[in-house]
């Protein structure tokens, strides 16, 4: 009897094809309560073309003077953007449990080894232990800090220290750190690097950079297959210094690629790992930076990332050479 504009626009029904049909011809489903009476809030989907949209609904009876229902109103609202963002939030605390859980493990089982009175152990058995822990205790120092950034950036409590940098020695150092990495944990990743000869001067904080570059290295190692090739790069272009760091992963889909900088969000399977939190602490960064950061994709053969931040000229950095 009555089909308002915004049920045109969640169901996507014009009115002309809705009114004068029942509910389950309309929207290839029941609305109806199993008790056949009035019902509070309700989630459930409905088919919206290819797509599945999640409703939240109320539904009242009208009765007749008899006391018979001679009708029923359903009032509804598109939730899916909210069942998506509460999904994501379900997953993110799942996988942070995971990846607290398994450096947490390691520790305690190695250091419950250590402690072990019947256990007779060589320096060097002593050494390979104790450097696990190390680099576990590391591993959650890392997760920590990405949850802090995230809290810092919900509360805009994000303080920065710029300074002048040499931005061609600090992509160095990360990329150090990351060969590093990739040793100890035995990957076949292959990391070069595309700088100038002269050095790449600008005013920004160094830690931040960092963090954005670590992140961005981090992602390209999990989403290449192994022996694959990880390319950053740095350049003065005018105004900017422009920062890159491609891989030969999987690639994003592009129906993702507008979402892969939401918190929580992560692209492909759980397999992958990761809190899905590194890129939009990249993005969060980036932008505190006065910068932006956008990706390059092609499913299937790889990604790259480009950060473009303000050179700041009349800054002077000394550099060691």
């Amino acid at each position: 009897m009555l089909w308002n504009a915004a049920a045109e626009r969640i169901t996507g029904v014009p009115s002309e094809e809705a009114l004068g049909r029942a509910v389950p011809e309309v929207l290839q489903r029941e609305l109806r309560s199993e008790s056949g009476g009035a019902a509070g809030d309700r989630l459930l989907p409905i088919r919206r073309g290819d797509n599945e949209v999640w409703l939240s609904l109320t539904e009242a009876v009208m009765r007749d003077p008899a006391g018979e229902t001679a009708g029923r109103i359903f009032a509804f609202r598109d939730i899916s953007a909210e069942r998506v963002v509460e999904q994501m939030r379900s997953d993110f605390v799942s996988t942070v449990s995971h990846e607290l859980r398994a450096p947490l493990t390691s520790i305690y089982g190695f250091a419950a080894t250590l402690l072990r009175e019947d256990g007779q152990f060589e320096e060097e058995e002593r050494n390979v232990f104790l450097t696990y822990i190390e680099s576990e205790a590391q591993r959650l120092t890392t997760i920590v800090d990405k949850l802090l950034s995230v809290a810092r950036l919900d509360a805009g409590d994000l303080q920065l220290e710029l300074a002048p940098v040499d931005v061609r020695s600090l992509v160095s150092e990360v990329i150090d750190h990351a060969r590093e990495e990739e040793r100890v944990d035995g990957g076949g990743h292959e990391f070069v690097l595309d700088l100038p000869d002269a050095p790449l001067p600008a005013r920004t904080d160094s830690d931040k950079l960092r963090q954005v570059l670590l992140n961005l290295v981090d992602n390209a190692v999990r989403f290449s297959p192994e022996g694959g090739t990880v390319t950053v790069g740095a350049r003065r272009r005018s105004e900017t210094i422009v920062l890159s760091v491609a891989d030969q992963g999987v690639g994003i889909p592009d129906n993702e690629q507008e979402r892969i900088f939401s918190k929580f969000y992560r692209v492909g399977d759980a397999q992958t790992g990761g809190t899905g939190v590194g890129l939009f602490i990249a993005q969060g960064l980036v932008s505190a930076l006065g910068g932006r950061i956008t990706v390059q994709s092609t499913e299937g053969r790889g990604s790259s990332f480009i950060v473009e931040l303000p050179a700041r000229d009349g800054e002077r950095v000394e550099v060691e050479m």
